[in-house]
């Protein structure tokens, strides 16, 4: 389940960019909570994007297990529940989207950038948020044939303020809102984060495959805070 959280503080969390929309969109950063049986996603902001991001699209048939997520979802939406075709053959064709940020490099760049330097402070001081870095969902078939059409997705910053998905040249083709989108399922990346020379906090790496971080890189920015024993007094 995809959950916005709305957030009340002082600091850099309360100074954090207004998340005008409460759906999360692929690129969003928020906390995974995981349970036996369900994780959720709790939305706690979204980075201005200056240049598209790239992202990856896959067409890909249900499983079983994907099936009783979407299920799921439906239900918990209020959904009409999915009419099951008696011929498996038919049922077996159903598929859904599959959505990854494939532009990694791109997307740190853009963290780093002075346009998310609040929210890059907010990443620094809670190492449990984390990149929204791939979806699956399900569309209406205008928006299917739309996605359909192309080999590649771009993620963008809309004219409001918020994300969205591009299929083409931004001046002809209107974006895609994560509110036409049923979202189900998705996976999560954390990040590793440096020091410049001037000693400054940025992401690194974005860890798209889980594992540990490389080199000098630390998945908690707090740890590169620390000052070495030796020039302890």
């Amino acid at each position: 389940m995809l959950l916005a959280l709305v957030l009340h503080a002082c600091g850099p969390m309360h100074q954090m960019q207004k998340v005008e929309s409460p759906l999360p969109m692929i690129g969003s950063m928020g906390k995974q909570r995981s349970g036996l049986f369900k994780k959720d996603f709790q939305k706690v902001g979204e980075p201005i994007l200056a240049s598209a991001i790239a992202i990856s699209v896959r067409s890909v048939p249900f499983t079983s297990s994907m099936l009783g997520k979407y299920t799921k979802y439906r239900e918990n939406q209020g959904l009409q529940p999915l009419v099951m075709e008696k011929d498996t053959t038919k049922t077996k064709r159903l598929r859904y989207f599959e959505l990854t940020i494939t532009d990694v490099i791109g997307l740190a760049k853009a963290l780093n950038s002075v346009d998310n330097e609040v929210l890059l402070k907010y990443l620094q001081e809670d190492s449990d948020l984390v990149l929204l870095s791939q979806i699956s969902f399900m569309a209406d078939t205008e928006t299917a044939q739309r996605i359909e059409s192309v080999d590649h997705l771009y993620l963008v910053t809309d004219t409001n303020g918020v994300l969205a998905l591009q299929t083409g040249n931004a001046r002809t083709d209107y974006p895609i809102s994560a509110s036409v989108l049923e979202t189900f399922d998705f996976e999560t990346a954390g990040f590793c984060w440096k020091k410049d020379k001037r000693g400054k906090l940025q992401i690194a790496h974005i860890l798209m495959d889980g594992g540990t971080c490389p080199g000098d890189t630390e998945g908690n920015p707090k740890k590169l805070d620390k000052t070495p024993d030796y020039l302890k007094l």
